[in-house]
């Protein structure tokens, strides 16, 4: 009975526990068995690092090229700097996939309180909790190394939680600090306040809760317009700020965008849905959530951001459920499942139909279920990352290791990308390209035929690339098994 009674209260913490565990090894497991990369883990990985010794943020991992421009004229994401301080308690990547996976499964706890408070009952609240936290989105995010687009899901979380109880203090304290974390977060706050305001807009009680959301709207735009026009390009020397990315029969620019739905709107609705991919992608998300949210109709204006930077570019990557695209929608799609179920409710009362037990008990397993089963259907890596064989070392990666071991801390690097996470707490690292041993001319040069690279090369190609390395007269090889290679830089005559 104690055991019960035990796992009942502390179900939540069960789940979050269980799961960010289970992301950290993941995570590190993926980093330890070379299937990290320079995009995306290097990159963070060396300005962060150079952040946390007080040094400027350049990166060679980005633009291959020493001196690297300033991170911030990449993404703008200065919440990064409090993040890199991190290194100061371990000088290690890997606890940046460990805050990654901390984050992403703390969000959640907010999500249930929320649940449990609005629908009164439990069963619901963690089944919600658990598809969030199965969301083939946030699996996608955490096979895919380090973002902070994955860190920013805690504070929309929060956000959301505070509108919903009106809680102002924590909503202005999480809306202000997830501006910090990427350029398109204001974009989601924006799709926030335009959910707070829609949905109490005819509730004079909750006026607050309009006026808050209009106010989010207009600062999240003026901060967006400014981060894009004027911060961006600042730490890029004056360069325009180049994701947009849109299909070029909307235009280039959000200006373009907001012109070209006002004039053309057939236009933009045409490029949203077509091709069909665009669709399927959409309708695997509402599908992990029993396509409950639906039943919220303005909880779907929350997606629409994530929606309007992905499927009105040209970039067909943006279109899958791979990467990190998903993970920042998963928060929304949970509260739209919160409310879809609480309107529901209201509706069936109205009607004199009484919300039955078994209805009660069958609907959480429903929701739990369409998570599984979209994991399932989409190959999204949950189940691998709960096979053990997945997680057993080869023999190639203790050598891989030694080889890393003979690189000075302070050596300048060329290597292929799979080792870049490796050495990226250092100034001068380099991704391999063709010719950068000549330009660059590292000091190290580290390569593999059974690693991975990007951009992804076959076996042959890499085959060539090595042999060429290999004839470089300015390079004596320090070691050679016919598949690894490590060479060091003659010293100057």
């Amino acid at each position: 009975m104690k055991l019960i009674n035990f796992l009942k209260k502390n179900a939540i913490w069960i789940l979050i526990i269980f799961f960010g565990l289970l992301y950290a090894l993941w995570s590190v497991n993926r980093h330890n068995h070379f299937q990290t990369d320079a995009i995306d883990l290097g990159i963070f990985d060396q300005p962060m690092w150079l952040w946390s010794r007080f040094k400027v943020p350049l990166s060679t991992v980005k633009w291959n090229q020493y001196p690297g421009a300033h991170i911030l004229g990449d993404h703008f994401h200065p919440i990064l700097i409090i993040f890199s301080f991190l290194f100061r308690i371990w000088d290690d990547v890997r606890v940046l996939l460990l805050a990654q996976a901390v984050f992403v499964a703390l969000a959640v706890y907010p999500i249930y309180l929320t649940a449990n408070k609005i629908l009164k009952s439990s069963a619901l609240a963690l089944s919600i909790s658990f598809s969030y936290l199965s969301f083939i989105g946030v699996q996608s995010a955490i096979d895919y190394d380090f973002h902070e687009t994955a860190l920013a899901v805690l504070p929309l979380s929060l956000a959301l939680y505070a509108v919903t109880f009106e809680k102002w203090r924590l909503y202005f304290v999480s809306f202000f600090l997830g501006l910090l974390f990427k350029e398109d977060m204001p974009l989601m706050f924006a799709g926030i306040g335009l959910f707070s305001s829609l949905k109490w807009l005819k509730d004079k009680q909750k006026g607050k809760r309009v006026i808050f959301g209009l106010l989010t709207v207009v600062l999240s735009m003026i901060y967006y317009f400014s981060v894009t026009k004027v911060f961006i390009p600042y730490f890029k020397n004056g360069e325009p700020w180049q994701y947009e990315e849109l299909d070029p029969r909307i235009g280039e620019t959000t200006v373009d965008l907001i012109k070209t739905f006002f004039t053309r709107p057939w236009v933009v609705f045409q490029v949203m849905f077509s091709p069909s991919l665009k669709v399927k992608t959409m309708t695997n998300y509402f599908a992990s959530f029993g396509f409950i949210p639906f039943l919220s109709p303005f909880s779907v204006f929350m997606l629409l951001p994530n929606f309007i930077g992905r499927f009105l570019t040209d970039l067909p990557q943006r279109w899958l459920i791979r990467f990190q695209y998903s993970v920042n929608i998963v928060p929304a799609l949970a509260y739209g499942t919160i409310f879809g179920i609480k309107s529901t409710m209201g509706k069936l009362r109205g009607l004199g139909v009484m919300w039955g037990k078994r209805f009660t008990l069958l609907l959480p397993f429903f929701i739990v279920f369409c998570s599984l089963f979209q994991t399932y259907r989409t190959n999204t890596p949950l189940f691998r990352m709960l096979d053990w064989r997945n997680y057993q070392s080869q023999d190639r990666f203790a050598i891989n290791y030694k080889l890393l071991s003979l690189i000075p801390k302070d050596a300048s690097v060329m290597a292929q990308s799979a080792f870049v996470p490796h050495l990226s707490h250092r100034e001068i690292v380099y991704r391999y390209e063709d010719n950068l041993i000549d330009t660059g001319k590292p000091e190290y040069v580290l390569m593999s035929l059974d690693e991975s690279s990007d951009p992804p090369y076959v076996k042959i190609d890499l085959e060539s690339k090595i042999e060429i390395l290999r004839k470089n007269m300015n390079y004596q090889e320090i070691y050679w098994d016919g598949t690894r290679l490590l060479m060091k830089r003659k010293a100057q005559q």
